[in-house]
């Protein structure tokens, strides 16, 4: 069982990407699977990812990178016995970190994760003023990704797109950084063939 992580700040495209990344995973008949945190009572994004027809659960009780990293590994070992995915993507909240999440992880290991890869989203419209007001957050969310996408790029100016991709690539030197435009599946496509795992797509 692989796992996708993504992280990211609120409202910053997280949901609609992971939809694209499920739906096209799950159009080649493998079991996907989709763990949403958020922090409250009504979990929109929850209800987004269930109209694509996938299998979600939603941890809403704290954040998983630092209050309810417990219930994220108890509903892995659930999807696990239950459904046997041969993915499972995490959506973390906005205010989580990846290095948070895969701390828990690794504190309570489940034995059928095989890998597991974190993204960041970075929204290009809104980064340079999220940096200035939450600094701590934003890098430590970009500097513990694998790989980073940069959204929004149909929305952004180019200006506001280079701007975040140079201070991106400032934060976390050699990691890749991908810019995507939501409405574009040839770039979508790329995507997905090199973040999900092959045998999954097959």
């Amino acid at each position: 069982m692989d796992v996708l992580l993504f992280a990211g700040f609120l409202g910053s495209g997280k949901t609609t990407l992971i939809l694209s990344l499920a739906r096209r995973a799950a159009a080649s008949g493998s079991r996907i699977c989709v763990i949403v945190n958020e922090i409250g009572e009504v979990g929109i994004d929850g209800e987004a990812l269930r109209m694509g027809d996938l299998e979600v659960r939603e941890l809403t009780a704290g954040c998983i990178c630092c209050q309810i990293g417990p219930d994220l590994v108890r509903t892995l070992r659930n999807l696990e016995e239950r459904y046997q995915p041969g993915l499972v993507i995490i959506e973390a909240s906005g205010v989580a970190t990846p290095g948070g999440v895969l701390e828990a992880l690794h504190h309570y290991p489940v034995k059928s994760v095989t890998g597991i890869q974190t993204v960041t989203v970075v929204d290009s419209t809104r980064f340079v003023a999220l940096r200035e007001v939450l600094t701590p957050l934003i890098e430590a969310q970009i500097r513990g990704a694998d790989l980073i996408v940069v959204t929004k790029v149909d929305e952004a100016t180019g200006a506001e797109v280079e701007a975040a991709k140079k201070a991106v690539e400032l934060l976390a030197p050699g990691i890749p950084v991908f810019a995507v435009d939501a409405t574009d599946d040839a770039t979508l496509a790329v995507l997905a063939a090199g973040l999900i795992p092959e045998e999954v797509r097959a």
